[in-house]
């Protein structure tokens, strides 16, 4: 009988079936047949009963979790509240300062353009920008030759109208015309023909002379008193013509006195009191060897120790400025404010922008101020004692519309309100008027609505970031979040 091969899947040997050994009795070939077939279904069957067992096995270790297991959470925790988790703070009552905000430029305490007075080639310039100068000190030089010469010749034409006269300098008001001596002939003549008059008189009188003479010598008389007054007439108007020719050499002098320009005395005394060296030069419009005429700017000099802020403040607020309130100023090149006063408030409204200008006086003591630096007044008017302020991050703004949620009996409630006063922290509710126990959402807001249950999340040691972070996400769910509208 031949071998039979049976393989295993996980052993594979060879059996050898022995023969048979020969029976007495005769077996049918058909038995032997289905005895065959019997043991291959049955190698079959245990073959597919291992290769299910191995695949059973090896999925088992692949499909395992080793990880550890952690004991299970306590029964509190797996308690959710109804609702969307937010975090809640209470209004803050605080005082807080009202103030105006304006923008403007600041100016010196007084600004002058120095302009030449007089025509000339400048000579000399002693003083540049950014020097300091005293009142009447030399700051340019003009050439004087011409106006010397000028000065020369009014005096030569006072000199001319003097000895007309026959004086040898100027009279005083009180001065005597009798002096004069034109006015000395004329008078002298005159008396002469009087005596005359009066001798033809008595002889006609006497009937010693014809009338002839009588009109001759009265017609001498009248003809020396008018010479004499017309010499009286002519000594004042000499006098008028010296005294012209005398301002005429004033002008002249002046001219000259004119080719040295000086620093201005100022007659309005500054608040910073630097008397010795008050100005400074901001600006030089000349050089050396220009010509210049009359009107023509040579310099700028300023009066920076104390400064003048002018801003353009709404008239709304015309009646909560007053005279002396205290402003802080603020400039780009400062980090803290400068202290100023309200000194000058305008009485007429621009009707083009419908403002009011209000000078501030600041203390130019810090290098960062300077005149023409662009500038920024808030204006204390008052101090509110009882402000009602919330965190900054209670505030929601959608849409232009700025609102908060309150939460009142455990749901929300949306509320739109006018900010005030706002910093990094927190913001003032200008309006409407808040219950002062109310409380406030800061965060989650974008999951809420009118109506919506909250529930207020306690922030641990962990921070308002964590708490912030797991807000507004909801612990139920059969609670939807609303979609804001």
């Amino acid at each position: 009988m031949p071998e039979l091969h049976v393989h295993h899947p996980r052993r594979p040997e060879v059996f050898s079936v022995p023969p048979a050994v020969p029976s007495t009795d005769a077996v049918p070939a058909t038995h032997k047949a289905a005895g065959s077939t019997g043991r291959r279904l049955l190698w079959l069957f245990a073959t597919i009963v291992v290769g299910v067992a191995g695949w059973a096995f090896v999925t088992w270790r692949i499909a395992s979790d080793h990880r550890e297991v952690l004991p299970p959470e306590p029964a509190s925790a797996e308690v959710r509240p109804e609702g969307i988790m937010v975090t809640a703070e209470p209004i803050t009552i605080r005082p807080v300062k009202r103030t105006i905000d304006a923008v403007g430029t600041l100016n010196g305490f007084e600004e002058i353009v120095v302009s030449a007075k007089a025509e000339g080639r400048i000579l000399r310039i002693l003083h540049d920008v950014s020097d300091r100068v005293s009142p009447g000190e030399l700051l340019v030089e003009m050439d004087p030759t011409d106006l010397q010469l000028a000065v020369e010749q009014a005096k030569s034409n006072v000199q001319v109208e003097l000895s007309k006269l026959g004086l040898s300098e100027p009279a005083d008001i009180y001065f005597d015309l009798a002096r004069v001596p034109t006015v000395i002939l004329a008078r002298e003549k005159r008396e002469l023909a009087k005596l005359k008059m009066e001798r033809i008189q008595n002889l006609a009188a006497r009937e010693a002379t014809t009338h002839e003479a009588v009109d001759n010598a009265e017609s001498e008389f009248r003809m020396a008193t008018a010479e004499f007054e017309n010499q009286m007439l002519m000594a004042k108007s000499g006098l008028a013509m010296i005294e012209a020719r005398q301002a005429a050499l004033a002008i002249a002098r002046q001219q000259l006195a004119d080719t040295s320009i000086r620093t201005p005395t100022p007659q309005r005394a500054s608040p910073d009191n630097m008397e010795a060296a008050p100005y400074v030069v901001t600006k030089r419009s000349i050089a050396e060897g220009s010509f210049v005429r009359v009107g023509d700017e040579l310099c700028r000099l300023v009066i920076d120790g104390t400064l003048k802020l002018r801003v353009a403040v709404p008239e709304r607020h015309s009646t909560e400025i007053l005279v002396g309130q205290p402003v802080d100023v603020f400039t780009a090149a400062t980090t803290t404010p400068c202290k100023g006063v309200v000194t000058v408030i305008h009485p007429s409204v621009d009707t083009g922008t419908r403002t009011f200008q209000v000078e501030i006086q600041v203390a130019n003591d810090s290098p960062a101020l300077r005149p023409g630096s662009f500038a920024k007044a808030v204006i204390e008017v008052r101090e509110d004692p009882e402000a009602r302020t919330v965190p900054l991050s209670a505030m929601v703004r959608y849409a232009g519309v700025i609102k908060l949620f309150l939460i009142e009996n455990g749901r929300a409630t949306e509320v739109q309100f006018t900010p005030g006063i706002q910093t990094s922290e927190w913001v003032e509710i200008a309006g409407p008027v808040l219950p002062r126990d109310c409380q406030v959402v800061t965060s989650g807001q974008f999951n809420l609505a009118t109506g919506t249950l909250v529930t207020i999340r306690e922030t641990g040691p962990k921070g308002d970031a964590a708490a912030t972070a797991e807000a507004g996400k909801p612990h139920h769910e059969k609670t939807s979040a609303p979609q804001h509208q």
